[in-house]
């Protein structure tokens, strides 16, 4: 079984506010999660999910990359926001539903390996509102301890529907 301590829980510090009150955060970080690392048996599952059974991929690529298996690729990267999301994001309302509609502008500056630390730092810049909810953009930082660079840098989209 997986280490369930991966996922980023919620933080003791980690704010709760009514959905309505998103138009007041607008340009605020909203949370930044602990740090984390991706472990072997986290990678070699997603691996195995995407794209490592042997009868359909040429996982031989992998020993192209000057760590070999030990690169963690950008999509799983990318997969890690909603476990800090899901956790961490400071608006909720009964009756409200929350959807991922999407992501703007994802970019992967800095390839990441396995004892690197990873942590989720979130900015809401737009709340929106509009005839079927709220739609929200949050800038999306990956950081990636003791480099300059980050891991990841997307805007993120999120509605919020009543239910």
């Amino acid at each position: 079984m997986a280490d369930a301590s991966f996922l980023w829980s919620r933080s003791d510090t980690a704010k709760s506010m009514p959905v309505q009150q998103v138009f007041d955060h607008v340009g605020e970080e909203l949370f930044v999660t602990e740090w984390r690392q991706v472990d072997r048996e986290h990678l070699d599952q997603f691996h195995w999910s995407t794209d490592s059974v042997e009868e359909a991929s040429d996982v031989m690529s992998n020993e192209l990359f000057p760590r070999h298996d030990d690169n963690i690729d950008g999509i799983m990267v990318l997969s890690l926001v909603q476990a800090g999301f899901f956790n961490n994001y400071p608006f909720w309302s009964p009756g409200i539903v929350s959807f991922n509609y999407g992501f703007d502008r994802v970019r992967f500056p800095y390839t990441v390996y396995l004892e690197d630390e990873l942590r989720l730092r979130v900015t809401l810049l737009e709340a929106t509102q509009k005839a079927s909810g709220i739609l929200m953009r949050n800038g999306v930082t990956m950081e990636v301890k003791g480099s300059d660079k980050p891991a990841l840098i997307a805007d993120t989209i999120s509605r919020y529907f009543p239910e």
